[in-house]
């Protein structure tokens, strides 16, 4: 008895962790970069701290590997989210829903406030 009482305990645990954490990835398909973004936080949570980015520049074939956020207005009332960005150092990389149509998109590379790359593209 006790046995099944542990067991049943392990799995109620487990299916409560996956039931708070969500996560999501995104692959965003451009003519200069293709990128990942891994989304790691609470199913209903808007805003977000823990999101991971890997872009890969489809000219130069470099890669980087970023932590970063979500982008929201209005928080927290409304919390309309905005987009994705990431830092490093004076480098800003930065993901904004481009156009009518929801998988259109734009991403921005910017030094101290200036954009140094652009591309269009779709998320997926």
């Amino acid at each position: 008895m006790m046995k099944k009482v542990i067991m049943l305990l392990a799995v109620v645990c487990t299916v409560n962790s996956l039931a708070v954490r969500a996560e999501s990835i995104a692959t965003f398909s451009g003519k200069k970069f293709s990128a990942t973004i891994e989304e790691q936080c609470a199913e209903a949570n808007l805003s977000c701290d823990k999101v991971w980015l890997t872009s890969t520049s489809l000219k130069t074939h470099q890669s980087i590997k970023l932590k970063g956020e979500t982008i929201n207005v209005n928080c927290p009332d409304v919390c309309d989210f905005r987009g994705y960005r990431f830092t490093n150092g004076d480098y800003e990389y930065a993901f904004y829903p481009g156009g009518k149509d929801i998988s259109s998109w734009d991403y921005i590379i910017t030094k101290n406030d200036r954009v140094i790359a652009q591309d269009h593209g779709v998320m997926k």
